[in-house]
């Protein structure tokens, strides 16, 4: 997850309060014990520092964060947006950190969430409270015709995160190695409702699809809008089109359960 105030991508869906998904996710078999990062360091991120991160570098061992909320790495490591996350006091999405974590293991991309999230819950003192509500959504199901992506092999811990080029007035996305109940949490992040995953798809996908991307309202100026400083295209397919046609997947607004977080205790780490 990459951010950078600015990036006019976030209105292209890519990035969503100035933060661009850059994982993908894999399931844990559980036959092992979960993966811990043996060595991890959380700093307050110096003030002259603008850039933002939060990522998992390349070999499948670490996660890494420069100049992000707090607020922002729990979305990265519980797999929310941040309209799920609520309570907690205001550093909580103002202060900034620089964590580097490493384990001394391999592990999968959700691994490396989970280790995550266990790394905020032990340093930051966070307590979560979990709840289930039934709200507007959109849900994502398998067109009548089928799912048009290729199945990927789910022992290969190698993944492209998903990603996005505006090219030709259009928004192109690709990824490799993603199931569907991470894809529903990527579209969640550009839309205006969360994404229910209810396509009964259990495998790994390669995925690949563009379109033209919504523009926020009362965007004004002379001429055509701009993203990037291209025009963005008159005609091309907006993204329910785009998933229908181009991955054999339907997304349809409807009513369904989306887990939501709650704020119980936090505190700022000490120096390490």
């Amino acid at each position: 997850m990459k951010f950078r105030s600015g990036v006019v991508s976030c209105v292209a869906g890519v990035l969503v309060a100035g933060c661009a998904v850059v994982v993908g996710a894999q399931q844990s078999d559980g036959s092992k014990p979960p993966l811990t990062f043996d060595v991890a360091s959380i700093k307050p991120t110096p003030p002259e520092e603008q850039r933002g991160i939060v990522h998992q570098p390349p070999g499948g061992q670490s996660y890494e964060a420069l100049g992000a909320p707090l607020l922002t790495i729990m979305t990265v490591a519980y797999t929310v947006t941040p309209r799920q996350i609520s309570g907690g006091p205001d550093w909580i999405n103002t202060d900034r950190w620089t964590i580097e974590a490493k384990s001394d293991r391999r592990g999968t991309s959700d691994e490396l969430h989970d280790a995550l999230a266990r790394l905020l819950e032990e340093r930051f003192h966070l307590k979560i409270r979990h709840e289930k509500r039934d709200i507007p959504c959109y849900i994502l199901s398998v067109d009548k015709k089928g799912a048009k992506m290729p199945v990927h092999d789910a022992a290969d811990l190698l993944h492209e995160p998903i990603g996005g080029r505006f090219e030709n007035g259009e928004l192109h996305l690709t990824g490799q190695n993603a199931t569907m109940n991470y894809f529903a949490f990527f579209l969640s992040r550009g839309l205006d409702r969360n994404v229910v995953d209810q396509t009964n798809l259990t495998g790994h996908y390669d995925i690949d699809y563009h379109y033209v991307p919504d523009l926020p309202a009362g965007r004004g100026g002379d001429g055509p809008p701009l993203i990037n400083g291209q025009p963005v295209s008159a005609d091309g397919p907006n993204i329910f089109t785009a998933l229908r046609d181009q991955l054999g997947l339907q997304l349809e607004k409807g009513k369904g359960p989306v887990d939501f977080l709650v704020v119980e205790h936090v505190e700022k780490p000490s120096a390490n």
